[in-house]
This record gives structure tokens, sequence and C-alpha cells, in this order.
């Protein structure tokens, strides 16, 4: 499961001092991220800042939460060099937002894992629960329905004070709702080609299997728009990116779009991407090679 860290500090600190400390440290340094938990157990310490800056927030109603570019359930409180700090809430099933919104817009009972490290502790009440699996993120091609070698670790509960460092591409877990409001704090490890190329998945623990690909990009959707609408210039660009493209799921998603636009020559398209150097686009290919044969 995710590394529990030990947390018996009842020294009180601020925001700054967290934000000061993860500006200092290398982002992509598991250990320098673990080793900023005193400064994190501190801030987590401070029973009157969090209160605070939801004050200012209901100030300035017309800016509100302008930095945030997630859901409601997040409270952005910083962004630093590839680091940010929020606050996450976590309803109840018995509160109000859960019965309005559902239990999806938290969340809840969606497994997945993070393509990114990210250290939290208990800021409020009993804490959400989560069941925690591992899987060996370096033996998966990357497609929804592909079958994971997952293996289940245990149940926990985010209580007050208790800390723990997901990481990357290792730690999955289900998170379920807490027995009544909760809130953490998180500090989050924001490196952009970390979360373009590395790919985060939603699993689908029925099947152990890969659900869907949960990546912040939009490439995917606009190469499948060019594969309906496109005009030449659209099919010249695929082509460059679907051989050119850094990313693997970046040339994965302009090959698919460019076969669909230029079926007369999909055969020539999926026997090119066959020989891929990524795993993610050669062993799909072949995937749609088989398929292709198979409905012929």
């Amino acid at each position: 499961m995710p590394l529990v860290i030990e947390n018996n500090s009842a020294a009180i600190g601020s925001l700054g001092e967290v934000m000061d400390y993860y500006a200092s440290i290398d982002i992509g340094d598991r250990d320098a991220i673990a080793a900023g938990a005193p400064v994190l157990a501190a801030l987590a310490n401070n029973r009157t800042f969090l209160a605070e800056r939801v004050a200012q927030e209901l100030h300035d109603l017309v800016d509100l939460q302008a930095n945030n570019q997630y859901s409601s359930q997040v409270f952005f409180l910083g962004r630093g060099r590839e680091f940010f700090v929020r606050a996450n809430f976590w309803p109840s099933l018995h509160d109000t937002m859960i019965r309005s919104s559902g239990p999806g817009a938290f969340f809840y009972g969606i497994p997945h894992d993070h393509n990114f490290d990210f250290l939290t502790v208990g800021y409020y009440g009993p804490g959400y629960i989560s069941d925690f699996y591992e899987y060996d993120f370096d033996e998966v091609v990357g497609y929804p329905g592909e079958r994971l070698n997952l293996r289940f670790v245990c149940r926990d509960a985010l209580s007050e004070g208790r800390m723990i460092l997901y990481r990357r591409s290792l730690d999955i877990h289900e998170q379920l709702a807490p027995d009544s409001f909760s809130i953490s704090l998180n500090v989050v490890a924001d490196q952009p080609k970390a979360i373009a190329t590395i790919n985060q998945y939603m699993i689908d623990l029925d099947n152990r299997s890969v659900r869907s690909l949960g990546n912040r990009t939009s490439l995917p959707l606009i190469c499948e728009i060019a594969s309906y609408i496109g005009d030449e210039e659209c099919v010249e660009l695929l082509d460059h990116l679907a051989q050119r493209h850094p990313y693997p799921r970046g040339r994965m998603a302009a090959i698919r779009a460019l076969a669909r636009r230029r079926e007369d020559l999909a055969d020539a398209i999926w026997a090119r991407a066959c020989a891929d150097v990524s795993r993610h686009v050669s062993e799909q290919a072949k995937l749609y090679q088989q398929l292709r044969e198979q409905q012929a």
C-alpha cells in the first residue's frame, strides 16, 4: 500500500512553510517529498489556517478559487515549481453534496492509480476509506480491457493526523465515503512531462483490468475529430504525429485517427505501427490488425 509515515509531532506550522520547503527540493525525488512530512504535519496541526482561507475566498466571490483546475471537491491552496497544495473535501453518504451530485463526483467507487506522487494527511474527520491494491506498471501495455496483475493489500482510512505517501504508478485505490464529513491536505507533484507521458489508469476491479485511461490531455480527442472532418493538411499532420510524436500515447492517437481517415492505407499504417519501439503502440497495433483480419 502507499507508504504510511509516522506523525507524532505537536508542532504548528503554516502554509508558507510548506510552500517554501517543497519549492526547495527536486519534486521528482520521492524521498525528498517524504522528508517534508514534518512540515505538512505541522500545517495539519494548525486548526485555524483552513477556516481563515475559506473566509478569504468567501470575501471575494468574483474570483472564488480562480486557480482551481479541479472539481468543487478540491480547495486550491497554492502552486509552486512543479507542485501544488490543496485541501480535498470528503462528504459522507448522508451529506447533501452526495445526494445532489452523486458519489462519482467525489471519485467514490472509481478505482484508479496516479501518474504522480503525492503526500497527504488527514486534517478533519474520520477520513475517507480506501481499498488499496498494487500492480506492476511496467508489465502493462495500456489499453482498455487489458488484464492486470492486481494484488489486494488492505483497507485503511485517512484519519486526522495520519500521513500517507502515494507512489506513482504503483498504488491503486478505490475510495469510499467516510462515516462523516472529512478533509485531507495534499502536496501533489505536478510535473507536466510525467503527466503527459505516463498513463493513469481507471481500473475495473470485477474484471481486474484497465477500464480507461485518465490522462488530462486533449490530443486523442483532437485526433479523433481530425479523423472525421480533417482535410489533407490534417492527414499530413496526423501522419507526422503517428511517426514523430515523442510520447507513445500521442503516436497511438494519431495512428488510430490516420487509419480511420485513410482507410485505403489502413493495412500499411497498422503494419508500420507494429514496429513502433513502444509496447503501448506496437502491441495495440497488433491487436487492431487481428481484429481487422477477423472482420474481413
